[in-house]
């Protein structure tokens, strides 16, 4: 969804994983020594996803409530 990934080592191999599937443990160890200029990208990476998440919706909507 985000398009977003960042490496996991997982079963002792590393992976590309988007940013929304990792796990708790993975987003806390991965982002806690971010630099704020690093978090504050990564924010507007989400803000940006929810809000064409939420376009979307409303297009489903108006497309669903329109038809009748």
């Amino acid at each position: 969804m985000t398009g977003a990934y960042l490496r996991v080592k997982r079963d002792g191999k590393w992976k590309s994983v988007e940013v929304e599937y990792l796990t708790d443990n993975e987003r806390s160890l991965l982002l806690q020594n971010r630099s704020a200029k690093e978090l504050f990208n990564w924010i507007d990476v989400l803000c940006t996803t929810l809000l064409r998440a939420e376009e979307e919706i409303r297009h489903l909507e108006d497309s669903i409530f329109n038809e009748h």
